[in-house]
């Protein structure tokens, strides 16, 4: 493994500082799309850089909804196949076909998402199962926990619910927009599972992405019709647009489809009637701000968007959708809405008139508040601890700007790292190296070149003096030792994730630098293996600041001075090992004096006892 990047400045690597965030929405409806606006939005608002990943309706809606905001890139990935397609047998076969292509798709979805995931802060997935990565703190947005199976299933929902949590499991916290209480909530038995038992789960409440503005009611009817199931749809518009015609008022149309042409409905419309395909923007906000009733699907995000506004509702389940179903049934039957089924023949106007009967959900809190809940839930795995890298270096003429441009190439926030180099008795160019690497310093970096005494404990002992006091973590990095650009990344990502655990000392995995032959990959795997079980480490160290300030290093120790400093941080906490991919070191003294006599030589070594180590002086080689 060959990190190095080359010679850099500080401009190079930190021309752009602003966090970035990765949202990945699923065009499975426009509900996905529109619930995750308003947490776009909201980072925006906090200074991030944002990436979109859809496709169809879904990336078209939020292109138009963003259009003016320059800190948003956007990507087309394919979806997943739309389920409950199909009428009869063929119903059933499809849905066999459409689970095995979702199943693959998922695979494949994460297999592609892992190679861009340490490019982003966090990710951030409505109903994307495959977005989450082992490296980035990972998020999901879901409502349905529990699914309703179709007609014939009923006795395996219980598989198709503990599998659809195992896929939740994989992120790091699993957000459900509903309420928690069992008998005050949205979404019924959808949200409300035995299932969610030991998940990291948090009812977050209601998210819709319609502001408050106080209008004018001048629209007595607004028709919502979205969904991706196109084969129900243009007879459910024609016979809703007949019906509406006959109704007094002002009637609004939005059929929910880009690529829909309202001239297909001219014969319907009149000045009391319009039709628009797809309403995004102010548009979209006016008309649902000026309707006085809906007249929708029964989506959930449609739901949550009617209780956040006080809306009464005629909600109409596409036809298969087992989800949309039973939130018709379960809604109507509390009195919050009014549900009827497409396939069933009903009188719209009566059906209207029943929604002056409705009652409203008095939601325990509304839309501003569950982003607040999320931002501050999500906060602890964001949270970026300062790392202070001490590198010792004593004749690293040869090495040394490699393994500092390695630094410098950290995709970390400068202002929560420091770079300490300690020169220390060098007869060549190290301490020159170091000037010039000091020189790099600026406002956001912290990058100090110190001299001491001849002496690898000494060394690591002035940097640990010379450490920031908001350091939370000091890393002690050989100087012929590199970091590939996403190891702090790492480095901090596992530690948030395990920071209950009384962290005290650690490693890493570490690779061979520039050399690439079977055996020697064999030989530092077997490496890693023993510092795991041995509680060692080789070429890297990490620990927690404090403790290593008031710990320090044995100053008459030359070498192993790692085995006894990592033993008495031990008394504070627990030993670490991070899998990280990221950290690979010179294999030079393996080669100079072989594998195996250089292991005995360092087994005898840390096996001495303490009085033969203070007299035995270190065998430089370079």
């Amino acid at each position: 493994m060959n990190v190095n990047t080359g010679s850099c400045s500080r401009a190079e690597h930190y021309s752009d500082a602003s966090p970035r965030a990765l949202f990945a929405v699923s065009s499975l409806g426009l509900g996905h799309a529109t619930r995750s606006l308003v947490l776009i939005h909201a980072f925006l608002a906090d200074g991030y850089r944002v990436t979109v990943i859809s496709t169809g309706n879904a990336l078209a809606f939020m292109r138009l909804e963003l259009a003016d905001h320059p800190a948003v890139e956007w990507q087309d990935w394919p979806d997943y196949p739309p389920l409950e397609r199909g009428t009869g047998w063929r119903f059933y076969a499809y849905l066999a076909l459409d689970l095995f292509t979702t199943w693959r798709r998922i695979r494949e979805e994460h297999h592609r998402f892992e190679s861009i995931a340490c490019d982003y802060d966090f990710v951030f997935s409505d109903g994307r199962y495959g977005m989450y990565s082992r490296w980035v703190p990972s998020f999901i947005l879901s409502h349905q926990i529990a699914f309703i199976p179709p007609k014939g299933l009923q006795e395996v929902s219980w598989m198709s619910d503990h599998l659809n949590v195992a896929a939740l499991k994989q992120f790091d916290r699993i957000f459900i927009p509903d309420f928690p209480c069992p008998s005050l909530n949205l979404a019924g038995n959808l949200s409300h599972t035995p299932v969610l038992q030991n998940t990291r789960r948090e009812y977050v409440g209601i998210l819709s992405s319609y502001p408050h503005q106080e209008l004018e009611q001048d629209i007595d009817y607004l028709f919502v019709i979205s969904g991706y199931l196109h084969e129900h749809k243009g007879a459910f518009v024609r016979d809703l647009l007949e019906q509406a015609q006959a109704l007094p008022g002002k009637k609004v149309f939005v059929l929910g489809d880009a690529n829909a042409d309202p001239a297909q409905y001219r014969d319907a419309l009149s000045d009391d009637l319009e039709v628009h395909p797809l309403a995004t923007g102010d548009l979209r906000q006016e008309l649902f701000g000026r309707a006085k009733c809906i007249i929708s699907r029964a989506g959930y995000t449609t739901v949550m968007d009617l209780v956040e506004h006080d809306k009464r509702a005629l909600l109409i389940p596409t036809p298969n959708q087992t989800e949309q179903e039973y939130l018709g049934y379960y809604l109507g039957s509390l009195k919050y809405f009014v549900s009827r089924n497409q396939s069933e023949a009903f009188d719209l106007a009566a059906a209207l008139a029943q929604t002056e009967d409705t009652r409203l959900f008095e939601a325990p809190w509304r839309t501003q508040e569950a982003v607040r809940r999320i931002q501050s839930s999500m906060s602890d795995a964001l949270h970026k601890n300062f790392f202070s890298v001490i590198v010792p270096a004593h004749n690293e003429a040869a090495v040394l700007a490699e393994t500092l441009d390695s630094l410098l190439a950290q995709s970390y926030p400068a202002n929560r790292m420091e770079i300490i180099i300690v020169e220390n008795g060098s007869t060549d160019e190290t301490w020159a190296i170091a000037e010039r690497y000091a020189a790099l310093s600026d406002g956001n970096l912290s990058i100090r070149a110190l001299q001491s005494e001849k002496g690898v404990s000494k060394a690591k002992n002035v940097g640990l003096a010379a450490m920031s006091v908001h350091s939370d973590w000091v890393i002690f990095c050989d100087a012929d030792t590199q970091l590939a650009p996403k190891a702090l990344r790492q480095f901090n990502r596992w530690i948030n994730q395990h920071g209950s655990e009384s962290l005290a000392v650690g490693t890493t995995r570490v690779r061979p630098l520039s050399v690439n032959r079977v055996y020697v990959r064999l030989w530092f795997r077997a490496y890693d293996l023993i510092h795991r079980l041995t509680r060692s480490s080789y070429s890297i160290q990490l620990a927690r600041s404090p403790i290593a300030r008031g710990i320090g290093f044995r100053p008459e120790l030359s070498f192993a001075e790692d085995l006894t400093f990592i033993s008495e941080c031990r008394r504070y906490g627990r030993f670490f090992y991070i899998p990280s991919d990221q950290v690979a070191t010179s294999t030079r003294r393996f080669e100079a004096q072989g594998y195996l006599k250089q292991s005995l030589k360092w087994l005898f070594e840390a096996l001495m006892p303490m009085r033969m180590k203070r007299k035995r002086g270190y065998d430089v080689i370079r």
